[in-house]
């Protein structure tokens, strides 16, 4: 009887032993993503256009710094900050970012600059309202994502100085939705998968003096619309099918010293002789 008590005993307890293990099969490891920031706020001051330089006092900002390794939770976390006081927001990674899966929308904000670097952005959004950011933001980059398409209402930014869009998945930009852009300097474009780089109309970007377009998949390109006096770095190069720049004087782009000196893309000789 003994023996009996004991088998039954031990038959319950390996079953239950069993269950349970199976119930604990071991859970996939939550991949970390690394993330560095920085964020200055501004805490005491009223909304200001934006000046060349501008920074807030020492006496009415608060800078934060933070680097580490987090979950999708919270890299959103960081990138959900408050935008009515942040002056200025640098996010970067050097993560293999391609299952981190993220969106980001421009609220009424202070920015001045806004980075995003191999954040996993796969969309950006502007959600202003009136004229509310018509005169503050000044640096937009957004590198190392897999943006498709420029926010809806990027023809707002006036104040832009500096668009970075280089290694993420535009097919077509229209310089047109920059005309508002008036002090542009730098137009960033490098490493996408344009097809199309137009203009309907007069494009007058009187500053601007970096304009990068190299590693895409141009066939063609026609410089008529453009007005861009002070250009002088101009990279186009790795674009394999474009033969020649239609409109392209140099009288129109007296600054730019030459085209794709590695003999990258395969260019109409009698052109390019006649604009060197």
């Amino acid at each position: 009887m003994a023996s009996l008590r004991l088998f039954i005993w031990l038959f319950f307890n390996i079953c239950f032993y069993t269950s349970g293990t199976e119930a604990k099969a071991p859970s996939r490891p939550v991949q970390p993503y690394h993330y560095d920031y920085s964020r200055i706020q501004e805490t005491d001051q009223a909304w200001k256009c934006w000046k060349e330089g501008y920074r807030p006092p020492p006496a009415t900002s608060n800078k934060i710094h933070e680097q580490g390794n987090g979950t999708v939770a919270e890299i959103e976390r960081i990138l959900r900050f408050d935008q009515s006081n942040t002056v200025l927001f640098l996010f970067s990674s050097n993560s293999d970012n391609q299952n981190l899966h993220t969106t980001f929308t421009v609220e009424r904000n202070k920015l001045v600059r806004l980075s995003l670097d191999n954040a996993g952005l796969e969309r950006l959004e502007l959600a202003l309202l009136g004229r509310e950011n018509d005169c503050r933001l000044a640096d937009l980059s957004v590198p190392r994502n897999r943006l498709r398409d420029l926010p809806t209402g990027v023809e707002r930014l006036t104040a832009l100085r500096k668009l970075d869009y280089s290694y993420n998945l535009l097919e077509e930009f229209k310089l047109d939705r920059l005309s508002n852009a008036a002090g542009l300097k730098q137009l960033l474009l490098s490493h996408n998968r344009l097809e199309r780089f137009v203009a309907t109309e007069q494009v007058n970007l009187a500053v601007l003096h970096k304009l990068d377009l190299s590693n895409n998949r141009l066939r063609a390109l026609d410089a008529s619309y453009w007005t861009m006096p002070q250009l002088e770095t101009f990279h186009v190069d790795n674009n394999r099918h474009l033969t020649m720049i239609d409109g392209w004087t140099r009288a129109m782009f007296p600054l730019v010293k030459g085209f794709d000196p590695t003999g990258t893309n395969n260019w109409n000789q009698t052109w390019l002789k006649s604009v060197q």
